[in-house]
């Protein structure tokens, strides 16, 4: 086989597995840290809309608005809760929350 043929080959190779990499790690979404919420936030009755349910003094946002690993796209909640926390008035790294 020419050579140039063997190397069109393994860069198409290299291309498609990186291409399949990049895929798997943005599919899983990086994972929460443990009562991520908790960190910054004491009171949740501060944050909270005044028309939620009260959860009381220490329930945490992701113990009903948990994620749901068969969903490929975005609840509203994450949308939202990444809006606020990556805002014009906030802006804080993604490991504040993700354990990445």
């Amino acid at each position: 086989m020419d050579v140039w043929k063997k190397i069109a080959i393994h860069t198409c190779g290299i291309l498609l597995m990186c291409a399949t990499f990049i895929t798997i790690v943005n599919a899983a979404r990086p994972p929460l840290k443990d009562n991520a919420c908790a960190t910054c936030h004491k009171d949740y009755g501060a944050i909270i809309p005044k028309t939620h349910p009260d959860v009381g003094k220490g329930a945490a946002c992701l113990s009903c608005h948990a994620p749901d690993a068969a969903r490929t796209e975005a609840t509203k909640f994450s949308t939202q809760i990444h809006k606020v926390h990556q805002g014009e008035k906030t802006k804080l790294e993604c490991t504040a929350c993700h354990a990445l």
